[in-house]
């Protein structure tokens, strides 16, 4: 009897360490796949999804997709649409590269939570950084023209001050003359006055991760974070060898082109686009899309650059429901995700976006968290639901429309979502 009410004790103590909202995955630590009526979902409800994604690929959207749907550890929806190719250069392919479940994905602003933000986390969870440290505390330089008391937490929640957008490939070629740039920035609006998506935000931390661990972001990133999950897929700069799983995005940098070129498309820019001689004009596979990321930063920075597979990036969103800590390796403590991922500067997570119904859909909870990438990528977890849903595609290899932009997967992802939510049985 004694040794049963011992057992009762421990189990009821273990139980109040699991943080709000990650009950379930306190028996199902690591990803498994399994059925949808075993995590209490509708598998009919999500074969819901395949006409969705179909539709997408058919009016043009997208070339391919890949959704994955996980709740309670277990994956039960994880399928691939389409092609991870189509074109080449705007010339239809005679064999296009069909989309497989493990294409890796250039994930553009997905970057941003999936990288950079982890690696933030990590340190302020060994206290080797805090959210009020001002960055001028890590790069001295930087407290120029007005930014002397922007903070790490400014960074994050996108209030910093710091503009939006600037092709700084345009004078540097290198990490280090990027770095001399954004020191040299002004301020384009009072700090923590109001929320502007910033890049250069993101450029930063990531600059602050290196001068916090001597170490190059992705370097850091792979050992403290990807490694230890045993990621072997989520990686920046691929190998050219892994280009046959890579799906291809834009037809060159026609979009940055423009931006730079049009005074009223995107961000007025006074440079002349021709004076840069980097332009590529070749299909990108396995080449961040992004400029700022490829031309300046060799393709590692701290807003753009990453690549993954919805698997992978579903094992990083597993490690956070958990709490931060996936089968034995703890990445951090249930505190930093809570804190991260609660409302902070103008409704929004420290990185985290919430409350984007745009893409999120109509039936998340006040604790669901997310992000959205430019080549069309969406992830989104939900620990009231222990769910997350990622929508991946590659709609850029469709080309641009006539405008200049792409299409927007926004409302492929919100759709998508909202079947995920309603296959959950009450």
């Amino acid at each position: 009897m004694k040794k049963w009410l011992s057992v009762f004790i421990t189990f009821c103590v273990l139980s109040a360490a699991i943080p709000a909202g990650a009950e379930a995955s306190a028996h199902v630590a690591k990803l498994t796949y399994g059925h949808a009526e075993s995590v209490g979902m509708s598998s009919g409800a999500l074969r819901k999804i395949d006409g969705v994604a179909k539709q997408a690929i058919q009016t043009g959207m997208t070339p391919g997709a890949v959704v994955l749907v996980a709740r309670n550890g277990k994956v039960v929806k994880e399928t691939a649409y389409g092609d991870a190719q189509k074109y080449d250069m705007g010339v239809l392919l005679s064999h296009p590269r069909k989309m497989k479940k493990n294409t890796l994905f250039d994930l553009a602003s997905v970057t941003k939570v999936m990288g950079t933000t982890q690696g933030i986390m990590k340190l302020i969870d060994e206290k080797k950084l805090k959210l009020s440290d001002p960055v001028v505390k890590y790069i001295p330089d930087f407290g120029q023209n007005g930014k002397e008391h922007v903070t790490i937490a400014d960074l994050l929640t996108h209030t910093s001050g710091l503009t939006p957008w600037k092709p700084t490939y345009l004078y540097a070629g290198n990490p280090k003359q990027v770095l001399k740039i954004i020191n040299n920035l002004p301020l384009e609006y009072p700090t923590g006055t109001k929320r502007v998506y910033s890049d250069f935000s993101f450029m930063t931390l990531g600059f602050v991760i290196e001068k916090i661990t001597h170490q190059p972001l992705d370097v850091y990133l792979e050992t403290q974070i990807y490694q230890p999950l045993k990621l072997k897929n989520t990686m920046f700069t691929p190998d050219a060898r892994l280009r046959h799983k890579i799906a291809a995005t834009s037809w060159g940098n026609p979009y940055e082109y423009k931006m730079i070129d049009d005074p009223d498309f995107g961000y007025y820019v006074e440079e002349d686009p021709d004076m840069f001689p980097g332009w590529r004009h070749y299909t990108l596979v396995g080449e961040v899309n992004d400029g700022n990321s490829f031309y300046a930063n060799g393709g590692v920075a701290g807003h753009a650059g990453l690549f993954s597979t919805a698997r992978e990036l579903a094992v990083i969103g597993q490690m956070m429901l958990n709490g931060g800590s996936y089968g034995k390796e703890k990445v951090y403590t249930p505190k930093t995700i809570q804190n991260f991922t609660s409302e902070h500067a103008f409704g929004q997570g420290y990185g985290w976006e919430k409350a984007k119904n745009w893409y999120m859909g109509d039936y998340y909870s006040s604790k669901a968290f997310g992000h959205t990438g430019f080549t069309g990528t969406q992830v989104i977890f939900d620990p009231a639901y222990n769910l997350q849903i990622i929508v991946l595609t590659n709609k850029q290899n469709n080309g641009p429309l006539p405008s200049g932009s792409y299409p927007s997967t926004g409302p492929l992802s919100r759709e998508i979502a909202n079947i995920v939510y309603t296959s959950i049985k009450k």
